[in-house]
């Protein structure tokens, strides 16, 4: 389960953020997490949670946000998501870039308590 090593990598920054916004509780944290980050929402809450006991973050209220793959169509310049394994613009059908891989992993913002 490598959401334990996420969740202590992502209790690290909160705490140093917390601590540098002077803030004495953390209430929640609001992620951005692309759809292929690999990441499953319900086992890293439950391992940030572990590790969060007796700490500032303890009871933090983990919000995720998700972000799809997005592809960019050379041809007609469209921005599109793929629809399974069909990599084609929906409008030419030319098999558009990669312009966000959806594997992002990031703390969007945090909700502190004086």
């Amino acid at each position: 389960m490598h959401e334990m090593g996420i969740a202590a990598s992502l209790l690290e920054r909160v705490h140093a953020h917390a601590v540098r916004l002077g803030g004495s509780r953390v209430a929640a944290v609001n992620l951005v997490v692309g759809e292929r980050a690999g990441i499953v929402d319900d086992s890293l809450r439950f391992s940030f949670e572990l590790l969060a006991a007796g700490t500032p973050a303890e009871g933090v209220r983990i919000n995720v946000r998700r972000t799809p793959m997005r592809f960019r169509c050379p041809r007609c310049d469209a921005d599109y998501g793929p629809v399974g394994a069909d990599f084609r613009c929906p409008d030419c059908g030319t098999v558009g870039q990669v312009a966000d891989d959806g594997s992002d992993l990031m703390i969007e913002s945090l909700e502190i308590a004086q």
